[in-house]
């Protein structure tokens, strides 16, 4: 099980429109997906999805950075 605090901290880490894109990798619907962000259920697959989008969301950011900082390095 997961804590409403969990969540919270989970949600502040998923990108812009997080939701839409995980209704979209898990097999529940709409609201199945909300209850569990509210704590009213657990589900694993859920769980598991938002862990697997969060980690995808930091190593685009990462590279993004990675990529802006050798271009703006870069010598002209």
């Amino acid at each position: 099980m997961i804590s409403k605090k969990e969540i919270s901290k989970l949600k502040k880490r998923l990108p812009r429109g997080y939701f839409k894109q995980l209704v979209a990798r898990v097999s529940f619907s709409d609201r199945t997906v909300s209850n569990f962000f509210e704590g009213k259920i657990y589900h694993l697959e859920i769980h598991q999805a938002v862990l697997d989008q969060i980690d995808e969301y930091e190593k685009q950011k990462t590279e993004l950075l990675n990529r802006q900082n050798s271009v703006a390095d870069a010598k002209q």
